[in-house]
């Protein structure tokens, strides 16, 4: 830890103050800009201010002390569109270095820190502006320009001047690379409000409310190509299990806004939409099942269908994880569904599924013992189901992929802890033994459940990564295999 001895290395000159300048760091995901940081210095002022998937707006004022500790920090979270959040200001009294994942200068700010000790290895402090979180970051000195910093499980290798001021750091199991450049035009990352058209009018996204047979009506949100086709083919998103409002995640996780994104830019409709009870749509989401939420996607499909613009021959299912057990299940029923792509879905019986489940979080978690954990996971085993999870144990995904007749993409990712990676064969295996002569299974290593780059595969890794895009293989794999299929 660090030690006591700061204060008299700093008088005595020995450390500068705010060594380094202003700068712009961009976070890259797989080359893709993922999140940009502005960072101003004057003194001991810091003012930050992050942009992460174009959809989120964080801005930090932090206080620095003389040993390049965090005082006093000031965080704001803004989703694009909507108020400014309140703001949440922590005293911290010199005791840590500010930290947000999301914020590649809390990196910086963290060797900067480490450095006034003088040791080659320091654990520092940190705590988060934004909430009560703390913890520690480990910083190890390579050589006079290269270090070593690693938290929780991921390790961040970082490149400085002679200052200690970062030039550029990786987090190469995940495919992350963060530059620091001297400055960075805002218009060039513009704000990206969650149900919105993309700047640059690449499309258009309307508000749509679909009035179900049963009485409550399904809002979401229809995305349109620029230059759409007198009659376009459309893609229905299905959620997963939870109750997911139409992106299947808030800022700055929206797997299903990365798809729509994708989808429609290639010239495809897509179709959005809230859970049943879930956001803007009506309905009670407590009582239902993954047969009710089926039933919800005929309603889409069949919406689709009645309009003029929509190729009724062409409307097309993606569903991710549940999803990808519903979609199944509408285009066995329905022979008119001209495609099926499957997003971690699942291809073992409920009880399997579940132990897998619970056996990944129970192995994952330092806090259970090894002795204890074939216990630990045969009590969560026992605790009760919601209706939800009941029906969706007890469908027999195989059993209802080899009704699948139209053409089908089997997405699987590789560190997947909540469906097995197995799945995606047993499916299409399912479906050829069922007569389908046109299964496509495609297997992505270092991806997990969250359709994120992850190693780890658990919450562990994917939520602390500095942004969020759904991994672009999985995106340019699925558009390929729809432009093939479905020719917009």
């Amino acid at each position: 830890m660090l030690t006591g001895l700061l204060l008299m290395r700093i008088a005595l000159g020995a450390v500068p103050s705010g060594p380094c300048p202003s700068g712009v760091f961009l976070t890259f995901e797989q080359g893709v800009l993922a999140a940009v940081t502005w960072e101003q210095r004057q003194g001991a002022h810091l003012h930050l201010e992050s942009i992460v998937t174009q959809s989120m707006l964080m801005e930090a004022d932090v206080e620095l002390g003389a040993d390049q500790s965090t005082l006093s920090t000031s965080g704001t979270l803004t989703v694009a569109g909507s108020p400014p959040g309140p703001p949440k200001v922590r005293r911290l009294d010199g005791k840590f270095s500010y930290w947000s994942d999301r914020m590649p200068s809390s990196i910086e700010q963290a060797i900067l820190r480490a450095r006034v000790t003088g040791q080659s290895s320091v654990s520092v402090p940190i705590a988060s502006p934004y909430s009560e979180y703390a913890s520690a970051v480990q910083v190890e000195k390579l050589d006079e320009r290269s270090w070593k910093l690693t938290y929780r499980d991921r390790q961040y290798d970082v490149v400085t001047d002679e200052n200690g001021c970062m030039s550029a750091a990786s987090l190469s199991a995940y495919g992350v690379v963060i530059e620091k450049r001297p400055s960075f035009e805002r218009g060039a990352y513009p704000l990206f409000a969650p149900y919105a058209a993309p700047p640059g009018g690449a499309y258009t996204a309307s508000d749509v409310s679909i009035p179900a047979p049963e009485g409550h009506v399904l809002a979401g949100t229809l995305t349109v190509p620029r230059r759409p086709p007198a009659a376009c083919p459309a893609a229905v998103l299905i959620t997963g299990l939870s109750p997911h409002e139409r992106n299947n995640g808030t800022p700055p996780w929206m797997p299903f806004r990365d798809l729509a994104d994708a989808l429609t830019r290639a010239g495809f409709c897509v179709l959005r939409v809230d859970d049943r009870g879930v956001a803007a749509s009506t309905g009670d989401r407590a009582a239902s099942t993954t047969f009710d939420e089926a039933n919800d996607v005929r309603t889409e499909v069949a919406w689709l269908r009645k309009r003029p613009d929509i190729d009724g021959t062409r409307v097309f299912l993606v569903g991710y994880s549940e999803g990808g057990l519903i979609a199944p299940m509408v285009a066995a029923s329905d022979p008119g569904i001209a495609g099926v792509i499957t997003l971690a879905g699942p291809g073992v019986p409920g009880p399997v599924l579940a132990r897998y489940q619970i056996e990944a979080g129970v192995n994952g978690d330092p806090r259970v013992p090894p002795l204890l954990r074939k216990a630990e996971v045969e009590r969560q085993l026992q605790e009760p189901l919601t209706p939800r999870e009941k029906s969706f144990l007890g469908i027999d995904p195989l059993q209802v992929a080899r009704g699948v007749r139209c053409p089908a993409l089997i997405l699987q990712s590789g560190t997947d802890l909540t469906v097995p990676p197995r799945s995606a064969e047993l499916l299409a295996a399912a479906m050829r033994a069922g007569g389908n002569v046109d299964v496509t299974v495609r297997l992505f290593p270092g991806v997990s459940h969250s359709l994120l780059p992850d190693p780890v595969g658990l919450g562990s890794g994917w939520v602390f990564l500095p942004a969020f895009l759904t991994a672009p293989e999985i995106l340019s794999t699925l558009v390929q295999w729809a432009t093939g299929h479905l020719h917009p």
